[in-house]
């Protein structure tokens, strides 16, 4: 009897079933091989979990680490001598999921010096919690519970921004849109009240979410506190000073936020408590940088009041044998020794991995934006080769701003020494991120400004040879259907037989006067109100094309517009006024407000372009000590550009600080609006990268020259070599080297 036929069955029974494969097994045998072992154990968490005494939570013996040396400078040709590096950290503890809360920017609609405070408090909120993560960051259901309620708060912040102004109930002026100490029975107008409610609940909220955010981390540091006190108690030691400073220390800073925001609640429409509310903020602040800088120079050893000398004399301490043996000879260590070992915990937690993930948001942010600006203005009519010229500029400036800190000469590579050096590397870290933040967004407002005044230019340029080459007359019922005028202001949003009768019922006076006994004087006056008024009209279409949602005007400045429209004495003025700025008549003055925040951004966009080099320039230094000359040359030369775009900051220097100039007024005018006349803000600081850029290059090519050489691939100068054909593969123009 033969048993093939079953076996096939078998066979074919097994095939089919694949899709329900291990359904009623507990453990498949495969886990270990495709990494499904090691998620479940991290899915798997505890409720609590303490940082210091679990075994699988990343801790190392103290006796490990304690007294290596403490040269900063050579802990990366050292990597043994790492807490963070030891084997054991790497063989026995599963890695914990790397938690990134991070809101992003608020790109909302704030002035400069608001979004400057913003992004100040919202970066240390991330990274004093970067920094307990990196310490004392454990994978249980406590942490996750935190970062949901943390990001709660990161929500709020981002919802209430819009409404937030620094200057709110602290700067009295006149203007209808500054807000100051009124009650709700001295306030008339509905806007105003709108925007009183505005600003009040979004201060409101970001105070309370403010001193929500101290007390959560407090309440982390306490814990940890706790957790070390059973530890100390299971060890027989002490608990190490550097524990006490958070927990304690931040009461007062808890304190401080705390009594904002109950000044802001109660206090917040009063000059005294707008203005008190900044400096608790200030104060609690600054008292968290310095209790955080505090511990990162305490010692894990030291137990008493003696944090920072011993911190200062432990460099003259030299490393202790055990980690100069082989491991296979390290000894067990005795009863004692774990006694008196305290476990430092690893909590897996990358410092490098989450700076580059704020800087690869924030990046995406921006060019986000500048897409944003891209688009609203795309359908605007007349787009010229300076708007071209400036979309390929904005996007060459972000990639090689991603260029510069991902392939700068620390690039991929972890920071390593004390927590010390790596404090200050990520505080350095600040002006560079605010820095990025700022100039993108003031790209993206240089783009929209060239855009539009670009656009404006070219549009009145075909305007005049598009009615030069018309048979126009007033008297010729068949001009209001002229068909090229009608489809050239329809594309700028007006209608031809609307302007051509407003024109005709000007000069008539509503056909009171027969055309011919309008004498030439007053054909030619009123002729240049129209002009004048429908150059406004396309103008304000246009601003509204290319701002998209940031197109809103002013009150003041609407009401004033529509004074241009309905008052001749505005327009007139404009014809035939003799001033002796051109900055005093009422068109440029117009448009200059329309423009006020695009202008103010072109005096200072070229310093964050220089602050950015210098911060990358100090980055880099901090970060750890140049290998050569061509890392230094690199680093140098960062710096080097930074202070030259500095200087350019001398181009708002002049006599005449406006847009608009009178003919032979060129020389008074600052130098800034004649770099924004000539459409080369943004291509001025794609042009410093690119430089920066090819310089860069040019040392690495020499350093893996150099490397060729010291190998024995050819002898001689460098000079000589760089751009000679008989290179190794390796090191050619085309070939990768190796």
């Amino acid at each position: 009897m033969s048993i093939q036929p079953s076996e096939a069955l078998v066979v074919e029974s097994n095939s089919d079933g694949k899709w329900f494969s291990g359904i009623r097994d507990d453990v498949h045998s495969d886990d270990d091989d495709d990494g499904l072992t090691e998620q479940r154990l991290k899915q798997w968490r505890p409720f609590l979990q303490s940082p210091f005494n679990d075994s699988d939570a990343g801790v190392t013996p103290q006796t490990l680490v304690s007294n290596v040396g403490g040269d900063d400078e050579k802990d990366l040709e050292k990597p043994g001598m790492s807490r963070a590096d030891t084997s054991l950290s790497q063989q026995n503890s599963v890695s914990n999921p790397v938690q990134v809360v991070y809101a992003g920017p608020a790109w909302v609609h704030l002035d400069t010096i608001s979004y400057l405070v913003f992004f100040l408090v919202v970066w240390w909120l991330w990274a004093s919690q970067t920094l307990y993560n990196i310490h004392f960051y454990t994978n249980d259901w406590v942490h996750l519970l935190s970062i949901f309620v943390q990001l709660i708060i990161f929500g709020v912040l981002a919802a209430t921004a819009r409404g937030y102004n620094v200057g709110a109930y602290i700067v009295r002026s006149d203007e209808p849109d500054t807000l100051d100490a009124r009650t709700i029975n001295d306030i008339y107008e509905p806007e105003y009240y709108v925007k009183d409610r505005k600003a009040f609940y979004s201060l409101d909220a970001i105070g309370f979410s403010l001193a929500a955010s101290r007390t959560i981390q407090w309440l982390q540091h306490v814990f940890v506190l706790v957790q070390a006190w059973f530890t100390a108690r299971k060890l027989k030691r002490h608990i190490p000073w550097k524990l006490y400073i958070l927990p304690f220390g931040l009461l007062i800073s808890i304190g401080l936020f705390w009594t904002a925001a109950v000044f802001t609640h109660f206090k917040g429409r009063t000059v005294s408590g707008a203005w008190l509310k900044f400096i608790l903020w200030a104060v609690g602040l600054l008292v968290e940088l310095l209790l955080h800088l505090l511990m990162e120079n305490c010692k894990w050893e030291v137990d008493s009041f003696r944090c920072l000398k011993e911190s200062i004399t432990s460099h003259d301490v030299p490393p202790q044998l055990e980690l100069l043996r082989a491991p296979s000879q390290s000894p067990q260590p005795s009863p004692v020794q774990r006694n008196q070992a305290w476990p430092v915990h690893l909590s897996g937690v990358n410092l490098r991995e989450r700076l580059e993930a704020i800087t690869t948001i924030i990046l995406g942010e921006g060019l986000n934006t500048i897409a944003g600006a891209l688009g609203a203005g795309i359908s605007a009519p007349g787009l010229g080769s300076a708007v071209v010229v400036n979309i390929f500029c904005a996007a060459l400036i972000v990639y090689l701003l991603a260029y510069f800190y991902f392939e700068g000469p620390t690039g991929d590579r972890n920071l390593k020494g004390s927590n010390r050096r790596q404090m200050e590397w990520m505080l350095s870290h600040f002006p560079f991120l605010l820095s990025i933040i700022l100039l993108l967004l003031g790209i993206k407002n240089q783009f929209l400004l060239t855009s539009y005044l670009s656009t404006g230019e070219r549009t009145f340029r075909k305007l005049g040879e598009t009615m030069d080459g018309q048979r126009l007359a007033l008297d010729d019922p068949t001009s209001e259907l002229n068909m090229p005028m009608k489809n050239f202001l329809l594309k700028r949003g007006l209608k031809w037989a609307e302007e051509f009768q407003a024109l005709n019922a000007s000069v008539t006076q509503s056909g009171t006067i027969p055309l011919g006994d309008v004498s030439d004087e007053q054909y030619e006056e009123d002729f240049g109100i129209w002009s004048m008024r429908i150059s406004l009209k396309v103008m304000v279409n246009l601003y509204k094309a290319f701002m998209g949602e940031d197109s809103e005007i002013k009150p003041e400045l609407e009401a004033w517009i529509q004074m241009y429209y309905d008052d001749d004495d505005y327009p007139l003025l404009d014809v035939v006024g003799e001033l002796e700025q051109a900055s005093e008549f009422n068109y440029p003055r117009i448009i200059s407000g329309l423009l006020e925040n695009n202008l103010q951004i072109s005096r200072y966009i070229i310093g964050l372009a220089g602050v950015i080099f210098l911060s990358l320039g100090l980055m880099n230094r901090l970060h750890s000590k140049p290998r050569d000359r061509f890392q230094w040359g690199i680093i140098l030369s960062r710096l080097s550009m930074g202070f030259i775009l500095l200087l350019l900051l001398n181009l708002n220097c002049g006599e005449i600080q406006s847009l608009w100039i009178r003919e032979g007024q060129e020389k008074q005018q600052a130098g800034v609006f004649r770099w924004v006349w000539a459409w080369m803000v943004v291509p001025t600081i794609a042009i410093a990268f690119a430089v920066e850029f090819v310089i860069e290059w040019t040392l690495i090519r020499c350093a893996g020259m150099a490397t060729a050489r010291k190998r024995g691939d050819f002898s001689g100068p460098l000079w000589r070599e760089f751009f000679g054909i008989r290179m190794p593969f390796k090191l050619n123009w085309f070939g990768r080297a190796k």
